[in-house]
């Protein structure tokens, strides 16, 4: 049975057993100047994810990043968000990508949306001690799931939840479900893998206990698939770059003052 947090967060038991199943996914993104503009377009292109160097550690490099690699594939930039702390425990592997709506004189006005399918991470302030960063493969994972744990793959793949079940009200108003798979397709074609540390099967499901144990036999996958991927830090104005469809992500326990801006976005191949 996985772990769960105080707050609802589902956080997974590390299983020996499973690592040879699930160590090839880790990544150790390549690196590119933030110069080098043609080298870091190919490198996204053919990785989904690229690290760069040399960029002005402030928010507006984060937009910029964005307009370079994309070009006219850009379709939406959503609200950049600095995430800083003094100290925090280990951040699991996680997707982003959230649905934000708030009223702005009547008007409905989108902040995020579920469907972001690129992230962009600056390093301002890398913390004293830890916070090294996690990147996995999800593709990879997943494939690796097919023979070694079909069941799961199956459920995966096939098997609607509630992504923000366990997800704690906000202002006292209970989260609206949000039901889609874990691992789907958009109309385009791409694959997106997803991973939530507060979902729950579906309300009135009525396999309940076998999406739940299934749910929880996820969490250990992307638990023990956290411990054994490779570490790699980043330093100030170093900016990662992910194909968030793709690719997980999460971050080593830290000490010391810790900035990262991040900041999502719709390319024209998103959902």
């Amino acid at each position: 049975m996985a772990v769960t947090s105080a707050d609802g967060r589902r956080t997974g038991t590390v299983r020996p057993e499973l690592e040879h199943v699930v160590a090839a996914a880790g990544v150790l993104p390549r690196r590119a100047d933030a110069g080098d503009v043609d080298e870091a377009r190919d490198m996204f292109a053919k990785d989904g994810a690229v690290l760069l160097s040399g960029w002005d550690p402030e928010p507006d490099s984060l937009v910029v990043a964005a307009a370079t690699l994309l070009g006219t594939r850009l379709r939406q930039v959503f609200p950049g968000r600095p995430q800083a702390g003094e100290r925090a425990e280990a951040l699991g592997l996680h997707s982003d990508g959230a649905d934000v709506r708030v009223d702005v004189h009547g008007r409905t006005v989108q902040l995020r949306h579920e469907g972001e399918d690129v992230l962009l991470l600056l390093c301002a302030q890398p913390a004293t001690t830890g916070g090294d960063s996690v990147l996995v493969d999800g593709y990879q994972l997943v494939d690796s799931l097919r023979g070694a744990c079909p069941d799961l793959h199956a459920f995966l793949t096939g098997a609607d939840v509630d992504f923000v079940g366990s997800l704690p009200p906000r202002r006292g108003v209970p989260a609206i479900p949000r039901a889609c798979r874990m691992v789907e397709y958009t109309r385009t074609g791409r694959r997106v893998v997803r991973s939530s540390e507060y979902a729950l099967p579906l309300p009135r499901e009525p396999r309940w206990d076998a999406h739940q144990d299934l749910l929880d036999e996820y969490s250990d996958v992307l638990a023990t698939t956290f411990a054994c991927a490779p570490r790699f830090r980043m330093e100030t104005g170093e900016l990662l770059v992910l194909d968030n469809y793709r690719y997980l992500h999460g971050r080593d326990g830290f000490e010391g003052r810790r900035l990262m801006h991040v900041l999502t976005v719709l390319s024209a191949d998103a959902i």
